[in-house]
């Protein structure tokens, strides 16, 4: 797929090696709407204006070059004066712009400035924070103006999620003002405005090349940009659902949603939303569709809904947020996973099972074999917890280094153990397998040592089962559309072996 036009992913190209960073360029042409060389990375013998002039055409899109200075975030080790003399040798390599620090456009001689402001480039005026986002952004714009800038650009590390809407401000102001802008909100916590500040009339968004190549923490990767979340396709009509918690490096809910999204063919994106604190973001917890919740909010959210679905009520936690009419409603899809895991063995006559771990999954996993009537043993390596949960539900109670005492018709694992990276783990000992079905909720990797030991005499299901079943319910609350489950599939299964092309 070519370029689009109107485009705004930039991919950042940032490698040492003359030979690599060509390689770079070549690769990143497909995902790209425009590049930025980071010449600072390169030596500075290298950034001769033929070698310049070949890499700019090579890249085939509008291209910025930067040579950012060491205070500001980058590698090149000299002066302002410095800094403007290299650029300027290299300006008849045919960039469309050249970013430079607001630092040295302020530090410099007017008459040292003409080559630059007057080139056959457009300037970009840059501002970087990678401690906060200041108080006073609207000063900081106007400092940029100041210097003649054709582009303003203001990058600041996002120390709540409240700043990415402050970005997302002045972004408008500058688009009311008919100023081009690039604006950032910079780390895990600003994801959101990389995402949607394009759509609402930022210049672009910055991309790596792959992941562990950024030059700014937060930075998506432009396959992923292009890919998994259609940035160039988000308009001021895309309706926005999400996931937070903290950790959730590891989602997969990202891809799986946007997939259905992508298929069913409404305009609407899911984003990761890393959630340290779940107090600070509950005043924009109604600006989404809505969420996935996870670990750690999955109770404490249950302050902010206006309504509960009545699997909240059985598991005393929700994992999805929907908005309605009457307000956010809180349901519990986990359940829903579980049931679509275990619909081989639930419509049948109830039997006996045994339960590992007592936390949030056992207790969705117990209130679903709750309702179906089975007969339950819920296991656990601190038994007080495990008679709690197994109290709550009228199940028995005991500790998981008795389970080789036990057998029945469905053994489900809910704790984590066997989980990637510790894949040699397991729960429960091979010898003491002795059940009709294992039901793994972990599903990384697919086939965990616990599957791999009860697949010699026992039916298994692995967790994507029930990943897949919540998931999918989760659609169909936000969109009322039934979700395309084989594709969501394939994509997990894309993601867990390493082939995502």
């Amino acid at each position: 797929m070519s370029p689009s036009p109107n485009g705004k992913i930039c991919t950042i190209i940032r490698e040492c090696a003359p030979g690599d960073f060509e390689t770079a360029v070549l690769r990143s042409r497909p995902d790209s709407d425009l590049m930025e060389f980071r010449l600072d990375f390169l030596d500075p013998s290298l950034l001769t204006l033929e070698r310049m002039r070949r890499w700019v055409a090579l890249a085939g899109v509008p291209v910025i070059g930067t040579l950012r200075r060491t205070p500001f975030g980058g590698r090149f080790a000299g002066g302002a004066v410095q800094q403007l003399e290299m650029l300027g040798k290299i300006g008849g390599a045919g960039f469309s712009f050249l970013d430079v620090e607001v630092e040295t456009l302020e530090a410099v001689d007017s008459p040292r400035l003409t080559k630059i402001r007057h080139g056959s480039w457009r300037l970009i005026g840059s501002y970087h924070n990678f401690r906060e986002t200041p108080s006073d952004l609207q000063s900081i714009f106007r400092r940029i103006l100041a210097v003649k800038a054709d582009v303003v650009k203001i990058a600041t590390l996002a120390a709540g999620f409240a700043d990415n809407f402050r970005l997302l401000e002045l972004v408008s102001r500058a688009r009311r003002q008919n100023l081009p802008i690039i604006a950032v909100a910079m780390g895990d916590l600003g994801a959101y405005s990389r995402l949607v500040a394009p759509s609402r009339g930022a210049m672009l968004t910055y991309a790596s090349t792959r992941a562990g190549q950024e030059t700014a923490p937060g930075q998506f990767t432009s396959r992923d940009l292009k890919g998994v979340y259609g940035l160039n396709g988000i308009d001021a009509d895309t309706l926005f659902f999400g996931v937070i918690g903290h950790p959730i490096g590891h989602s997969l809910s990202p891809q799986v949603h946007n997939h259905a999204f992508r298929q069913l063919g409404l305009n609407c994106r899911y984003l990761p939303l890393p959630t340290p604190s779940l107090q600070s973001f509950a005043p924009y917890l109604e600006r989404f569709g809505g969420l996935s919740v996870t670990l750690p909010h999955k109770v404490a959210v249950l302050r902010y809904v206006d309504g509960r679905h009545s699997s909240v009520e059985a598991s005393g936690a929700a994992n999805t947020l929907v908005r309605r009419e009457n307000g956010l409603w809180a349901y519990n899809t986990d359940l829903d996973g579980v049931r679509h895991a275990l619909r081989g063995c639930l419509h049948g006559s109830p039997g006996g099972a045994v339960l590992l771990g007592a936390g949030g999954a056992a207790r969705s996993a117990a209130a679903v074999l709750k309702e179906a009537g089975w007969r339950v043993t819920v296991l656990a390596r601190n038994r007080s917890k495990a008679e709690a949960l197994a109290g709550d539900f009228g199940f028995e109670a005991d500790s998981l280094d008795r389970s080789s005492r036990y057998s029945g018709d469905l053994l489900i694992n809910a704790t984590p153990v066997g989980m990637s990276p510790s894949i040699h783990e397991s729960p429960v000992a091979g010898e003491g397998l002795r059940y009709g079905t294992v039901f793994d909720m972990v599903y990384n990797p697919l086939e965990t040592r616990l599957l791999g030991e009860a697949r010699k005499q026992s039916r298994v299901v692995s967790g994507l089962d029930m990943f897949l079943g919540q998931a999918a319910r989760q659609c169909y609350l936000w969109t009322g559309r039934e979700a395309p489950l084989q594709g969501m599939r394939e994509v997990v299964l894309r993601q867990l072996s390493g082939n995502d092309e």
